[in-house]
């Protein structure tokens, strides 16, 4: 049973005075009290029609084209953000990541920039002290 089904059966069943839990139970679908109280009162506001989900996922998934474009980029430069990669994909491409969505691409692909900030963040440390270039130590 395909969920928005599962959701109208319980609906339809709370409708009919069956506690939430049986309801559930029957239409074989786990969701907590809250929920489906909330699809009851959507299903008695406007039919089947209020129990549709209008939202969307990952609008976008990343196609081979951009996965290309991404992988030349890094490695053209090593030192590439994200932010500026999300800027080159919505110029070149018309094409609109996250930064988020373009970090875990990254990861999962092995492009991300992380050894080089942690090589960044080591040349900022500050310079060893006097005593600790004369090779002394208390």
């Amino acid at each position: 049973m395909e969920k928005q089904e599962a959701k109208t059966l319980v609906a339809e069943l709370m409708e009919a005075g069956y506690h939430w839990q049986e309801a559930t139970k029957r239409a074989g679908i786990e969701a907590g009290r809250s929920t489906v109280y909330s699809w009851w009162k959507k299903y008695r506001e406007a039919g089947v029609s209020g129990l549709i989900d209008e939202r969307h996922g990952h609008v976008f998934k990343v196609t081979a084209e951009v996965l290309r474009v991404i992988e030349e980029a890094c490695k053209q430069n090593a030192y590439i953000s994200s932010s500026e990669l999300q800027q080159m994909l919505q110029d070149q491409m018309h094409v609109s990541l996250s930064i988020t969505h373009l970090n875990e691409t990254r990861a999962v692909h092995g492009w991300t920039n992380q050894s080089v900030r942690q090589e960044k963040k080591r040349d900022k440390t500050r310079p060893a002290g006097k005593r600790e270039q004369e090779g002394c130590c208390w």
